[in-house]
């Protein structure tokens, strides 16, 4: 936002003593072309670039009309384009008698097919700047006005199909814009307006804006006004209020009303890379300081989510650094979602974006989104932003109640360190980071479970009472990608969990259809507990292809094995669940459980190689859980674990 203040307040200055400079070189010189080398000569000192003008005309009078043709600044030596601006014709009228008083009233200023080129190095040099050259610093502190009362009286603007273009290197940018009409009243009237219509990145972007008049700005007496209102495809910025000093921004009482289908559409607007989010509307006070703006007393709602907090933009830090403290009351944890690229879900606030691709990804069974982030927008902006949500709201099968984070990015990395989840009674801590300073980031997690109770995960079921038992574990991956399909299809590393002791439903695992003399017998006596001595495993994380290594469960009366692989590109699970009895068992289904098929709707069978239920003997028994768990942790291998030859149906009783 300052940086499009920045740019209008400079090309307004460069016309204006365009137009200034010409009215005064009419005073002393009587032919054209003299009068036309002039203005060259003392436009290119100002801009510190070659100026051309093809031909000057004035018609004398109290009010002084001044006609330019062909009007060229020429661009920086680095600069793409052909110049920095460009007009067919340019009018001025300006008054003469109050030039005496040291005053310059304007009543119209004309431009016809004015083309404007801004563009911004790789080493973030701006063509527009007046600092490349010590004479255009110097006059461009002479000519900008110290207060509200030096301000030029202007009365009208035309402006005729005109050309905006702006490229950023660094950040990728290429827009293009288009303009006609830009109308101001000044005098009498009670407000000056300014209309802008074209498109951004192939989004329509309309500007309008209404303000105090030219002469409201010379008296001191009444706050100025202001009324911004910017539309960017679905994006809507409201900036309203009143400033006692719009040059100083002084005794600001200014509202922000930020509103969008997604917070990370600012980007190209304001050049902010703000983070993938449900439909979200945040309100708050727009404060300004020299280099820095403010936005506080926010009140954010996304989603289902309602956050709070201040803003804070350094413009003097290179590049610009953005701190934010948000807290939260109440937090949905699916308006998380889409940081990854995923969905909130299908019902709620959701873009028709979101609601898209989660469309496709049910049509196609598939678990990762590959929607595309822009991490590339981290090279940007520094940033400091943390945020402590108190109450989380989560799904039952994701028992999150609370959370806390900070996020640091410096030059293109972003470090999430603290990261701390309330999560099934327990922790999950650790670290995230996403390395963008390639155009293919590396992504990593290093993450701790501690404690997790697992009832908590079958809140609201029948389940609840009769399941428990407590979980540690901790995840170390790295992928690389643009996107959580591909950072997962390529991703390398371990993960580790371990459960001591506990219980699960008999009902639940009776259930499942692979019991049926047990499943008649519940459902006449009630539900019972099924004691697990452990349950413990190991997922091996290479290239995306995920590989189940000492993946059991100990419950009483047998030992079950998982084994098999899970490719995450194809988003495909192979996998077998076999079981080795440990005492007599009367019916038995003697075949491993085989899941199949996509990750998000699995196939399960039963392999049997028997047609029908038979009794078995069986003479596994008991692991030593403690040994087998510290031995997992460590990473050794453990042999006592491995499944037999042939297995058995799950028989966990």
């Amino acid at each position: 936002m300052a940086r499009t203040f920045k740019i209008l307040g400079w090309t307004f200055g460069v016309l204006l003593l365009l137009f200034a400079g010409a009215a005064a070189g009419g005073y002393f010189f009587l032919t054209s072309d003299y009068v036309r080398s002039q203005l060259e000569s003392r436009a290119a000192a100002y801009s510190g670039r070659k100026t051309k003008i093809e031909k000057v005309s004035i018609d004398w009078g109290l009010t002084t009309r001044i006609h330019l043709d062909g009007v060229q600044i020429a661009n920086s030596e680095w600069g793409k384009a052909d110049h920095l601006f460009k007009a067919d014709e340019a009018d001025v009228e300006i008054r003469l008698l109050p030039l005496l008083r040291g005053n310059i009233e304007l009543p119209v200023l004309t431009l016809r097919k004015p083309e404007l080129h801004l563009e911004v190095n790789d080493k973030e040099q701006a063509n527009w700047e007046p600092d490349q050259s010590p004479v255009v610093a110097n006059t461009v502190k002479a000519v900008t006005p110290d207060n509200r009362f030096q301000m030029p009286l202007v009365g009208r603007i035309d402006i005729a199909d005109g050309q905006l273009s702006f490229t950023d290197l660094k950040r990728k940018l290429d827009l293009n814009g288009a303009f006609s009409t830009v109308l101001g009243k000044a005098g009498a009237q009670p407000t000056a307006e300014l209309s802008i219509k074209g498109h951004l990145e192939n989004q329509p972007l309309a500007v309008h804006f209404v303000g105090g008049s030219a002469i409201m700005l010379r008296d001191t007496q009444v706050p100025y006004p202001v009324d911004l209102n910017i539309a960017y495809g679905g994006t809507k910025l409201l900036v309203k209020g009143t400033l006692d000093d719009p040059f100083a921004w002084k005794g600001a009482n200014v509202k922000l009303d930020l509103s969008g289908p997604n917070l990370s559409d600012i980007y190209p607007l304001l050049g902010i890379p703000g983070p993938p989010t449900p439909p979200y509307h945040i309100t708050g006070q727009l404060e300004r300081e020299p280099g820095i703006w403010k936005v506080t007393h926010t009140a954010w709602h996304a989603g289902n989510s309602d956050l709070s907090g201040d803003i804070v933009i350094d413009e003097k830090q290179k590049p610009q650094h953005l701190t934010a403290k948000l807290v939260s009351d109440h937090l949905s944890f699916a308006d998380l979602a889409p940081l990854v690229g995923a969905t909130p879900g299908k019902r709620g606030n959701v873009s028709a974006q979101q609601k898209q691709t989660e469309q496709q990804l049910e049509a196609n069974g598939d678990l990762f989104p590959n929607v595309p982030l822009h991490v590339e927008r981290l090279r940007a902006m520094n940033m400091d932003v943390s945020l402590d949500a108190h109450h989380v709201v989560a799904p039952p099968y994701l028992p999150v109640t609370a959370l806390a984070f900070r996020v640091v990015i410096q030059d293109g990395k972003a470090t999430v360190n603290p990261l701390t989840l309330a999560l099934a009674g327990g922790t999950l801590a650790g670290q995230m980071a996403v390395d963008a300073h390639t155009d293919v980031p590396a992504v990593s997690a290093v993450l701790s479970l501690r404690d997790l109770n697992l009832k908590y995960f079958f809140q609201n079921s029948k389940y609840f009472d009769t399941t428990q038992g407590r979980i540690d574990g901790r995840v170390n991956l790295v992928g690389h990608g643009r996107s959580l399909a591909q950072v997962m299809g390529g991703a390398n590393g371990h993960v580790e969990t371990a459960m001591s002791g506990g219980s699960v439903s008999d009902l639940m695992v009776s259930l499942a259809g692979l019991q049926i003399f047990d499943a008649l017998i519940i459902y006449v006596g009630g539900d019972h507990q099924i004691p697990i001595n452990c349950a413990l495993g190991r997922l091996n994380f290479q290239q995306g292809n995920v590989v189940l290594d000492r993946v059991l469960l100990d419950t009483r009366k047998s030992i079950l094995h998982v084994d098999g692989q899970v490719s995450l590109s194809s988003q495909a699970v192979n996998v077998a669940v076999k079981a080795e009895p440990k005492a007599f068992d009367l019916l038995d289904l003697n075949g491993p459980v085989q899941v199949t098929g996509k990750i998000r709707k699995p196939d399960v069978s039963i392999g049997r190689s028997f047609p029908l239920p038979h009794p078995v003997i069986g003479t596994a028994k008991d692991l030593a859980c403690p040994a087998l768990t510290q031995q997992l942790f460590e990473g050794t291998p453990q042999s006592a674990s491995a499944p037999p030859a042939t297995g058995r149906a799950i028989r966990s009783r």
